[in-house]
């Protein structure tokens, strides 16, 4: 999903610390239980990873480079649903910690890709592992026809919201 400067950045979670609700987001409508359940998650995860170093954010990015193939910032943004501007701190931060280097694309001499360095591949790994641990524990707090259901629900939500007609 493409971001643009009208669209703002998103809302930084900070564990323990409940966040402000806009009025689509008030207590009792969907858009707000989905933003509790996504931030009690994120912050569980940022709890999970902190012992690395590494911060929810900056996890993602790695696990979206682990597949071996260099990005660009614009590519990771897209796919973390952030700005440009977002990924590329996230980018300068990892690279900070020796975890990505960032390198022309042969193909674009102006473009800069990101790759994993040998300690990033090994931090996204260990990482992963703590993510998947996290996401293990929410799917066995359920029965497996509630996941499922959740599941379902889910992806049935982002499937109707950009369809839905709005007025006004």
């Amino acid at each position: 999903m493409a971001t643009n400067s009208d669209t703002p950045a998103p809302r930084l979670v900070q564990p323990g610390r409940p966040q402000e609700a806009t009025p689509s987001e008030s207590p009792g409508t969907l858009g707000f239980h989905l933003k509790r359940a996504e931030q009690s998650l994120i912050a569980r995860k940022a709890d999970a990873v902190r012992a690395l170093d590494l911060t929810e954010s900056q996890c993602k990015v790695l696990g979206y480079l682990a597949g071996g193939a260099a990005k660009s910032c614009t590519q990771l943004s897209r796919e973390a649903l952030v700005t440009s501007q977002t990924m590329t701190g996230i980018v300068k931060n990892l690279e900070a910690k020796g975890l990505v280097d960032r390198h022309a694309s042969p193909d674009h001499g102006r473009v800069m890709l990101v790759s994993l360095t040998a300690a990033g591949a090994d931090r996204a790994a260990a990482a992963g592992d703590l993510s998947s641990s996290v996401e293990a524990g929410l799917r066995e707090a359920m029965t497996e026809e509630d996941y499922a259901r959740l599941i379902n629900l889910l992806d049935r939500v982002a499937e109707v919201a950009p369809k839905l007609a709005v007025d006004g």
